[in-house]
């Protein structure tokens, strides 16, 4: 992702790196628009998170509220238990994304291990019978919402490499700006054009350097680039994603007469988000001037956020329960940091010229500010008795609410008019059942949500969970299968290279919780 909110850079002299520490925030363009709101999507969207029962139910339970993470879900759902609680869970990932680029697909594969859940609650019941408020909780709980975990590779030939996006960013730089001077360094220079003309120059300093562009004349006032080989190429893009979303909540509900549970959290949000990518370009015609080049870049986001949840639990009767709660946007402070190389090979009369720009200069970014979207949710659930009940929860988010820096600047604004045109409301729909014989449960649970987009012939996200737990009496072990199905875009760095991406997850959640 690149943050962006003036036209300059400036050094920060704490900060130390092999070469020059930079704080800038200077980008625009289609291409930049396309990065920054897809990163809004990733922030925006929550994976299946909880406890194992939780999740083998599909999170379909705003409105039943038992056990300790429920609470993230609906924060009156802590009250509802009779007793106090605490519990923890450990999550097994299975990733394999299969990606489409211009009709070839591709597989990756990979493992991962997580922390899913910690958290307790305490509840208190009135003394005095004749007073309507009858129970009082106070919990504290960490879910991780969302994994970030994933690997990302594709293939496929293409028209427009990787030099037409290092041509777009150079134009408006001059030449002579581009051209290294006596006893300049790469990494002196490309420190300089970040400070003073912004991130386009620094882009187009590698490529020029590296021959991947021309100038349109040889002019040193020259401002206008073109792509040195414009041929077709083969085109590998590798991603390694990482981190997580967690968030930590404090809660207080209550509980009036005999069926009104209301309560409400304080979040703390914590992001950290890595993102690998290597770009590989190989020519498909022997005589191509350019014969390969490759494109590193590793970007990493880190930031905290704050959201509050209000929801109630109204049980008319022994069997039903409804609910309705609603999540606040949450509000973030993010700051980035990046770093990134160029090489190439070019093919001469004596053979091939090889070609490393590596700066080694680490770029820092100004902190920028977030908003993602806020959700309404409703339940309803029929308890049978002691063999079991079945749930249901609909979930609404409207994607094109969320908001960059509404500071004025150009290129936030522009990202926000993005996505208040590409993104739109979308619905989620979350079925769950158990059945109980004895101390052991088996459970079941089915979700579906719509794409976020406006303009997609993207399926649906859906997932089916399984699950069976044991209650021992004061304590319960509980696992969950959890399998789902993602669907979504990647555009780096030419939307004109966009491939899809279906991620399929299986994911194995162990879950202890005890009575206190």
């Amino acid at each position: 992702m690149i943050s962006v909110k003036a036209n300059f850079m400036k050094i920060n002299n704490a900060l130390r790196t092999p070469a020059l520490a930079l704080v800038f925030c200077a980008l625009s363009g289609p291409s930049l628009l396309g990065q920054i709101t897809q990163d809004y999507l990733q922030f925006s969207q929550v994976g299946q998170f909880g406890s194992a029962r939780m999740q083998s139910m599909a999170n379909a339970f705003h409105a039943l509220g038992s056990g300790v993470t429920s609470l993230h879900l609906n924060p009156a759902a802590s009250v509802v238990n009779s007793d106090s609680k605490m519990a923890l869970g450990l999550s097994f990932d299975q990733n394999q994304n299969l990606s489409n680029y211009n009709g070839k697909e591709s597989n990756s594969e990979d493992d991962y291990f997580g922390f899913a859940h910690v958290g307790a609650l305490l509840v208190a019941e009135q003394i005095d019978q004749t007073n309507p408020w009858r129970k009082i909780s106070f919990g504290f709980s960490m879910a991780t919402l969302k994994n970030f975990d994933q690997s990302i590779f594709a293939s496929g030939n293409t028209q427009t490499g990787l030099s037409h996006y290092f041509a777009n960013q150079a134009q408006g730089t001059t030449l002579g700006e581009l051209q290294l001077g006596n006893g300049e360094s790469l990494s002196s220079a490309y420190s300089y054009l970040g400070n003073e003309l912004g991130r386009g120059a620094q882009l187009g300093l590698l490529a020029y350097q590296a021959y991947l562009i021309d100038p349109e004349n040889e002019n040193g006032n020259n401002i206008n680039y073109l792509v040195a080989t414009n041929d077709q190429r083969r085109q590998n893009t590798y991603m390694e994603l990482g981190g997580a979303m967690r968030q930590f909540n404090l809660n207080i509900a209550t509980q009036y007469g005999d069926h009104l549970f209301m309560g409400m959290n304080l979040n703390s949000h914590v992001l950290r988000y890595t993102r690998s990518t290597s770009i590989k370009e190989y020519a498909v015609s022997e005589n191509s001037p350019l014969q390969n080049l490759t494109y590193n870049n590793f970007e990493r986001t880190d930031g905290e956020g704050f959201s509050l949840q209000l929801g109630a639990i109204y049980a008319p009767g022994t069997h039903w329960r409804m609910s309705l709660s609603y999540d606040s946007p949450t509000w973030w402070q993010l700051n980035e940091e990046s770093v990134e190389s160029l090489s190439s090979s070019i093919l001469v009369d004596q053979g091939l010229d090889n070609y490393v720009m590596d700066p080694e200069v680490r770029n820092f970014y100004e902190p920028y500010r977030l908003r993602t979207p806020g959700q309404w949710n409703a339940g309803l659930a029929y308890v049978f008795g002691p063999q079991g009940l079945i749930s249901a929860s609909l979930s609404q988010k409207d994607y094109s609410s969320g908001a960059f820096n509404e500071d004025g600047s150009s290129f936030f604004n522009n990202a926000n008019n993005t996505i208040d045109q590409e993104y739109t409301q979308s619905m989620k729909l979350s079925l769950g059942g158990e059945y109980r014989f004895g101390p052991w449960r088996l459970r079941a649970g089915y979700w579906q949500e719509e794409q976020a987009l406006k303009n997609t012939d993207l399926s649906d996200n859906f997932g089916m969970n399984y699950g069976i737990g044991f209650y021992g009496g004061g304590w319960a072990i509980d696992a969950a299968f959890v399998n789902t199905v993602t669907y979504d875009y990647s555009a780096r760095y030419l939307l004109e290279n966009q491939f899809s991406n279906e991620l399929k997850s299986n994911s194995l959640i162990i879950s202890l919780a005890l009575d206190l």
